[in-house]
C-alpha cells in the first residue's frame, strides 16, 4: 500500500513538471504522455526528464559515436581493406594503369591507389577536434530538432556546417601525407610514362580533392551508422542517462 503511494506521488510530481513545462513546445506532447503515467503505462523518471537533461544525453551519445568513427577509420587498412571505403584510382588513371600493365608498369598505379587510401586514413584524426566542438556548441533548438528527427538527424547537421571545416582541416595532411609516401612523385612519373604511350589522351587529375572528398564520406557515413545505432540498439547506450532519454 505504501508503495503504492509512493507510486502515485511521484506520478503526481511527473505530471506537475509535465504541466507547467506543457507551453514549451507542440512536439512534447504532454498531454499523451501525462494520460500514459496516469494509468500506469510509462515510466516515471522518463517522463520527468528535463531538456536539460536530453541536451546532456544527446551530446554523450554524439561524443561517443563520434569518437568510435574517428578511432576506427583512423585504422591502417580502414579504408584500403573496406570495399565501401575503398578509394579507387579514377577511370582515367584506371585507364592509364591498364595500358601500363602491358609494358609491365601496371604495378605503379597499385601502388598509387594504396598511398591514396593510407592518405585517407592518416587525415581523419583531424576532424575529432571539429565534430567535438561543434557538438559542444549544439544548441537547444538543435538539440531538439535532432533529438525528434529523423535516424540520421544529428549527421545530416553536421555534414552540413561542419564540411568545410573539416576539409580545410584535412587539406595540409593529406598534401603532407602523399608527399611523404611518395604518392605525388609516383604520379608524376606515371604520367610521363603514360603520356609516352602513342595516341593517348591527356589525364590530370586532383589527388588531395580525390582523397579528401572519400575520406569525409567514410566520416559521414559512420556517423549514421553509429547515431542509429545508438537510437535503435540499447546495447550502444552507454550511461545511465542515454538509457533513460533514448528509451523514447
Amino acid at each position: 500500500m505504501k508503495n503504492s503511494k509512493q507510486q502515485g506521488k511521484f506520478a503526481l510530481i511527473a505530471l506537475c513538471s509535465l504541466l507547467l513545462t506543457a507551453s514549451a513546445t507542440a512536439e512534447d506532447n504532454w498531454w499523451e504522455k501525462a494520460k500514459k503515467l496516469l494509468s500506469g503505462e510509462a515510466d516515471v523518471t522518463q517522463l520527468a526528464l528535463s531538456d536539460e537533461q536530453i541536451g546532456k544525453a544527446l551530446k554523450q551519445a554524439l561524443s561517443v559515436g563520434s569518437e568510435s568513427v574517428i578511432s576506427t577509420l583512423q585504422q591502417s587498412g580502414a579504408f584500403a581493406n573496406n570495399p565501401k571505403l575503398h578509394i579507387d584510382l579514377p577511370p582515367a588513371l584506371a585507364t592509364a594503369g591498364k595500358l601500363l600493365d602491358k609494358i609491365g608498369m601496371g604495378q605503379w598505379t597499385n601502388d598509387l591507389e594504396a598511398q591514396l587510401n593510407e592518405a585517407a586514413e592518416q587525415a581523419i584524426p583531424a576532424a575529432g577536434p571539429i565534430i567535438s566542438e561543434a557538438i559542444n556548441n549544439l544548441t537547444l533548438v538543435d538539440i531538439q530538432a535532432i533529438y525528434n528527427g529523423e535516424s540520421d538527424a544529428a549527421t545530416q547537421y553536421f555534414k552540413k556546417q561542419m564540411s568545410e571545416s573539416i576539409a580545410q582541416a584535412m587539406d595540409p595532411i593529406i598534401k603532407q601525407s602523399l608527399a611523404d609516401v611518395g604518392a605525388l612523385t609516383l604520379y608524376d612519373k606515371i604520367i610521363s610514362k603514360y603520356q609516352s604511350i602513342p595516341f593517348v589522351p591527356d589525364i590530370s587529375n586532383d589527388l588531395t580533392e580525390l582523397v579528401k572528398v572519400q575520406a569525409m564520406s567514410g566520416i559521414f557515413e559512420y556517423l549514421a551508422k553509429e547515431e542509429a545505432a545508438i537510437r535503435e540498439n540499447p546495447a550502444k547506450r552507454t550511461t545511465e542517462l542515454l538509457k533513460q532519454v533514448f528509451a523514447k
